[in-house]
């Protein structure tokens, strides 16, 4: 195995581990990857995810799942092949003519690609049956649930095509031919010129300074503020399994500021004067670390979404103190009422109290 701290590398596939869920932050326990795998190349080691490369196929299959894009494969950039989808000639995705498995596209990716194009996008899932990769039809429902998330928030920007699945079968090859073929055209689209100009698209943003987000969220939304200012509604009260909201209770936040340090995308960040925690729905991708990290629970989910703040990166404030000295510690600490007394001294008054007891009052 390779330096698992990096990159490695199984043929034409790599996993950047320092983009990985996991590694941002120990104990989370994302293993959508794990799951997905029909080969199970992936291991985790020490809690941190390991690519086997001897046991990686490069099917990409696994790709399109990865919230953070810690997974790439060199001949296929996914992002490259959504922005340049629309001046294709024909609007079908499918593994035995123009990509790898369809696992390697995101619900972002089939719905920027719906987006820009003026005619219903297909997706020929005929093949799925009899794949080797959709070992217990695993891979065709992930794929069909990507699918209809798209298809929801489509319907949600009142956008008039919908993506659609084929499922007729046509006489098939054997089951590892099929397979073999479908890694061949992987190959092959290396030594394509319509590969060429996006191949490495995914791979250059990722190199950017400061580049947190994943570039499939970042071209939805650029894709979503073309349309937004022609919708008759924008802002939703329900939950959505696409864009995700936060809130934090006032009195049990104690405003240590590691949630803002962990998110992987700084969809929550402090103020400048490091008194108020702000949050930006277009940056969170639900990797659930803020909730897992706080202390004392002050973080949950909120339902509700707008698509007018998702599409621009507005922040929303969710909670904001005032800094008082505390008049037993002299330190500044988030004041939410009562004798100035922070949480640290006013338990150690309660805890140690007879430590302050003169023998003469025993």
């Amino acid at each position: 195995m390779g330096n698992m701290n990096f990159i490695q590398k199984s043929n034409l596939f790599s996993y950047t581990a320092t983009r990985c869920l996991r590694n941002e932050y120990y104990h989370n326990d994302c293993r959508i990857c794990i799951d997905l795998c029909p080969k199970g190349a992936f291991h985790i080691v020490r809690n941190k995810l390991t690519l086997f490369e001897n046991e990686c196929i490069g099917c990409a299959g696994c790709i399109g799942s990865c919230p953070s894009e810690a997974l790439e494969i060199e001949s296929f950039d996914p992002n490259g092949f959504a922005a340049e989808f629309q001046y294709q000639n024909d609007l079908t995705l499918s593994c035995k003519v123009s990509t790898p498995c369809l696992g390697v596209f995101d619900v972002e990716h089939y719905a920027v690609m719906a987006l820009r194009s003026d005619k219903e996008v297909q997706c020929d899932l005929s093949l799925c049956a009899e794949c080797v990769l959709n070992q217990d039809g695993k891979m065709h429902r992930i794929i069909s649930e990507k699918i209809d998330e798209a298809n929801r928030f489509l319907e949600l920007v009142e956008h008039s095509e919908r993506i659609s699945i084929v499922e007729v079968k046509e006489e098939q090859a054997p089951r590892r031919a099929l397979f073999r073929k479908g890694l061949e055209k992987v190959k092959e689209s290396l030594i394509q010129p319509t590969a060429q100009a996006h191949v490495a698209m995914t791979t250059a943003h990722h190199k950017l300074p400061d580049m947190k987000m994943p570039l499939k969220r970042i071209m939805l939304k650029n894709s979503l503020k073309e349309r937004v200012g022609g919708l008759n509604q924008t802002a939703f009260t329900d939950r959505s399994s696409l864009f995700f909201n936060k809130q934090i209770d006032f009195q049990s936040c104690t405003n240590c500021g590691d949630c803002s340090q962990f998110c992987p995308t700084d969809a929550l960040f402090l103020s400048s004067d490091k008194q108020a925690i702000f949050f930006s729905q277009g940056k969170c991708i639900g990797c659930g670390i803020c909730e897992d990290i706080c202390k004392p629970k002050a973080i949950t989910d909120k339902e509700g979404f707008d698509l007018v703040s998702i599409a621009y990166d507005r922040a929303e404030q969710l909670v904001r103190y005032e800094m008082v000295m505390c008049h037993e510690c002299r330190c500044p600490y988030p004041y939410k009422g009562g004798d100035p007394i922070c949480d640290r001294c006013a338990s150690f008054t309660t805890q140690h109290v007879n430590m302050f007891t003169l023998a003469k009052d025993l």
